[in-house]
């Protein structure tokens, strides 16, 4: 053997005796649960998640290498069935601050800001704001508890205890369903971020149909099932969120999926992640 050789064998056998040679380590696979079907914010692709949020964590895996997400499609109701029993580690929908789910499950920094509009049809029953829509008695699309639409409305509903909106409980349903039973007069209006609305605007059903001006602001979070694993793993998301933020990357999805620049709207900076501490 060479003396070359010899001096390279016995440096490296020597590292390693005192524990100090390299190893890799297998990245921590996190469990990522997304209900399927809005291409605004999230759908299944060949290529795995798209739209807003499935840019996102595609994003976050990349920056993010001691990590691995793994992301599954389901319904809605079955997203947070299986949050909170752990069958998975992370939910990739828009959720909006809710007290009970902030309470139940750890919550990232916003992951962007939604612009909340009310959709009615052209030439029928209007609105400009959550009590006008309660004052006119206007007949509302039911809602999915699950839905962080739900909460927006009970929420309003509890302010404002003599001026109610009459709030429906409804299972999963599309965006796109919803509206069309707006198109067709089976209801008066329908509450939804902005997107929802102008994906559907050039079809039969959306030439129907017609928008109000912003009516509020939400700011979505990520939740996450509650355990020594994800404690660790919000604190490392909430530093890549805030760098996303920062660094403009969030602003940049916002233009590309939302129709519009979400953080350039009256109140953004206010309105934005104004609950995470809540």
């Amino acid at each position: 053997m060479k003396l070359k050789n010899i001096i390279l064998t016995f440096a490296v056998t020597g590292l390693a005796s005192l524990g100090l040679a390299t190893t890799s380590h297998a990245a921590t696979t996190v469990t990522v649960a997304a209900p399927n079907g809005n291409s605004v914010y999230v759908t299944n692709t060949d290529k795995g998640p798209s739209g807003y949020l499935g840019a996102l964590i595609k994003k976050i895996d990349q920056d993010l290498p001691q990590y691995k997400f793994k992301t599954t499609f389901t319904s809605q109701n079955a997203v947070f069935a299986g949050l909170q029993s752990g069958k998975y580690d992370v939910a990739l929908n828009n959720s909006w601050y809710n007290k009970e789910r902030f309470a139940n499950y750890y919550h990232t920094r916003a992951i962007g800001l939604d612009d909340l509009r009310l959709v009615y049809r052209k030439g029928g029953k209007s609105a400009n704001s959550l009590a006008e829509v309660a004052k006119k008695n206007l007949k509302l699309v039911p809602v999915s508890t699950d839905d962080a639409r739900y909460s927006v409305i009970e929420n309003y509903n509890k302010s404002h205890p003599k001026n109610k909106i009459n709030l429906k409980a409804i299972g999963d349903q599309s965006s796109a369903d919803a509206l069309k039973e707006v198109a067709d007069g089976q209801y008066d209006v329908a509450i939804y971020p902005y997107p929802s609305y102008k994906q559907i605007a050039n079809t039969a059903e959306g030439k129907k149909l017609t928008v109000s001006k912003s009516i509020g602001q939400e700011s979505p979070y990520l939740l996450l099932y509650k355990s020594a694993k994800n404690k660790k793993l919000t604190e490392v998301l909430n530093k890549e969120i805030k760098k996303l933020y920062e660094d403009g990357y969030l602003q940049k999805l916002t233009k590309k999926y939302l129709y519009e620049d979400t953080f350039k709207l009256p109140g953004a900076k206010k309105n934005y992640n104004a609950e995470f501490n809540k």
